[in-house]
């Protein structure tokens, strides 16, 4: 079977400003410095000059993975796996929905997923409780 070869075009419109040629190849540089050694990269996304259309094009481009995960605390965290492995768009919202921030992150796993060692702890401590019961 022959490898198939698909180009993706991003199509330019009137409000485009030409920032998504320019994340796309910071996210490309920051997803082989991770694979190289594991460094992590994040860019804000809400701190750039995008128009409408850059960030429509930028999310089509990026695409939609398998994983998506909410958080709700302190207000509301939305994480999406994109089309790439290790790139994750993420958002964050106050308790009254407004944006507070607007991220990609290259990693394997977002560092607000994860559990704290104290926190895994404390379950180890009420998990023993609960099987000491009679």
């Amino acid at each position: 079977m022959k490898p198939l070869e698909i180009a993706v075009v991003i199509e330019s419109r009137d409000d485009a400003t030409g920032m998504v040629a320019a994340v796309l190849r910071e996210l490309e540089g920051a997803l082989q410095a991770y694979l190289a050694c594991g460094k992590t990269h994040v860019i804000d996304i809400a701190t750039l000059p995008l128009g409408p259309a850059d960030r429509a094009a930028l999310q089509q481009a990026l695409g939609a993975g398998e994983i998506e995960v909410r958080i709700n605390a302190l207000g509301a965290s939305l994480l999406r796996e994109t089309g790439f492995a290790g790139i994750w768009w993420v958002r964050h919202e106050d308790v009254e929905g407004k944006l507070l921030c607007e991220l990609l992150e290259v990693t394997d796993v977002p560092e607000i997923v994860r559990a704290y060692r104290a926190d895994i702890e404390a379950a180890s401590a009420r998990l023993c409780g609960l099987t000491a019961l009679p």
